[in-house]
């Protein structure tokens, strides 16, 4: 694993046009897979946003490796940003 989070692509040049209200609408799409033990990784992509691979593993405690930040520090990360 070189990377916890990387970058797979660039995003596409424009969104989508809004609607009347000026409204967009989003939709995202996310494969995880399991790797060794605890470790997993996702592909994010769709909206407006480049495509990235994303690790997560839990701590020793739990059986893994504590090679990536674990689910619930990305939950807590996602509510802080």
């Amino acid at each position: 694993m070189d990377h916890i989070v990387r970058k797979m692509e660039e995003a596409p040049p424009t969104p989508g046009k809004p609607d009347e209200q000026g409204r967009r609408t989003i939709t995202l799409h996310v494969e995880a897979e399991t790797r060794d033990r605890q470790l997993k990784h996702a592909v994010i992509s769709g909206g407006s946003t480049s495509p990235f691979k994303v690790y997560c593993d839990e701590g020793v405690y739990l059986g893994g490796d504590d090679s990536a930040p674990s689910p619930l520090a990305y939950f807590s990360l996602g509510i802080a940003f």
